[in-house]
């Protein structure tokens, strides 16, 4: 089974007021750990998914650049738009370029629930999915295409029409995702 691994950070950071993407941890950008946990636990390709604005920040090393056509779509048409330009990996690891405090082993255990009986694997936190940390079958693409075609933006659109497992975990530091200069203050400290 091939799986490739998605990076979507070509979201406006307009609560961050700045790309929050380029913001730094333990020297590094937002958006390399999440490159680096996916490419610890062998995923290939790497894809970073952004907008011809951001395009040329970003260091490509070990990393495919998927520039969407339309910039600020939402993370469906950012998932589906890549998805759509890799032919061979089966399934896609998501995630967002918001959350330094990633863990590899957060990634390998949701990899060992990958099923021919589910189209995503999908983490919570008790009630509260995690759907821009997920694992997506390219099956998918079929329902992305109508969820799309219905005006629908976001990943919880797809989730109502697939088949998904959810698996559960408690205070997993991977979930902290930094949607202001607030919230990053709060976290580093605290990491």
């Amino acid at each position: 089974m091939k799986t490739a691994g998605i990076v979507l950070a070509g979201g406006q950071s307009s609560r961050y007021g700045r790309p929050k993407m380029f913001e730094q941890y333990k020297e590094k950008p937002f958006y390399q750990h999440s490159v680096d946990v996916l490419s610890a636990n062998g995923l290939h390709p790497i894809i970073l998914s952004t907008n011809r604005f951001l395009a040329d920040r970003f260091d490509l090393s070990g990393v495919e650049l998927i520039v969407e056509p339309t910039p600020h779509q939402g993370p469906l048409f950012a998932l589906h738009h890549a998805i759509s330009q890799f032919g061979e990996p089966e399934w896609f690891f998501v995630l967002s370029a918001d959350i330094p405090f990633v863990r590899e082993a957060f990634i390998d255990q949701l990899l060992l629930h990958c099923h021919p009986d589910y189209n995503a694997v999908v983490p919570a936190e008790g009630e509260k999915l995690q759907p821009l940390l997920a694992l997506y079958h390219r099956r998918c693409l079929p329902y992305m295409n109508e969820a799309l075609g219905e005006g629908r933006r976001s990943l919880m659109a797809l989730l109502h029409k697939i088949p998904f497992k959810t698996v559960s975990f408690e205070n997993e530091p991977s979930f902290i995702n930094i949607n202001t200069q607030l919230d990053f203050q709060k976290h580093n400290k605290s990491n």
